[in-house]
């Protein structure tokens, strides 16, 4: 244990720290450990062969696994495939052309069975099937300000009432009725 750990740096031994320091280079990742693959595969939690192996370190709000390595980030299950998988993937950040995606849906999997190689498409594809996909279209948009009991009855009165007057009666532009009318907006409404 460091001797002045957990108490008090005097002002004379900070000036003497800093004195020290003066004109050396500080190196990229200086005070960090280095992660080898070792520290890498150290903070992966192993379990069965065919369970989820979740990363034990730091996670983004997604949840998804980091880590850094020469101060850039990558994704964990893109560090721990390539481990496993040695020179199959490019690991630069210009060349992230191939995608590591998850068979689990389990952001902190690190388990290189349940990863796959693919392209971006394939994993916008895989989200879509797997229904993971927010469908915001028509009236379950947040942003929707009309029923589809609202749709149905303006495209009833479209005969009876100016494009402005719906317009202003449903707090809407005149554009937002025009879409509703020529079905531009809200195609799913009957």
């Amino acid at each position: 244990m460091h001797p002045l750990k957990g108490k008090k740096q005097s002002p004379e031994h900070i000036a003497k720290r800093v004195a020290s320091a003066a004109g050396k280079p500080r190196k990229p990742g200086a005070g960090k450990p280095a992660n080898t693959p070792e520290v890498l595969w150290s903070k992966v939690e192993k379990r069965g062969s065919d369970e989820c192996w979740p990363w034990r370190g730091f996670r983004n709000k997604q949840g998804y696994g980091r880590t850094w390595i020469n101060d850039t980030g990558y994704y964990a299950h893109r560090i721990i495939f390539d481990l496993a998988n040695p020179g199959i993937i490019p690991l630069s950040n210009h060349e992230r052309t191939v995608c590591v995606m998850h068979t689990c849906d389990n952001p902190p999997c690190c388990n290189p069975a349940h990863l796959k190689l693919g392209t971006h498409q394939d994993n916008m594809d895989d989200k879509v099937s797997k229904g993971r996909q927010a469908r915001f279209g028509s009236v379950n948009s947040p942003r929707a300000k009309l029923t589809a009991e609202d749709v149905a009855w303006i495209r009833i009165q479209n005969n009876y009432a100016t494009k402005r007057a719906l317009a202003l009666l449903h707090d809407v532009s005149e554009a937002t009725i025009s879409g509703c009318l020529y079905g531009r907006y809200y195609q799913d409404i009957p």
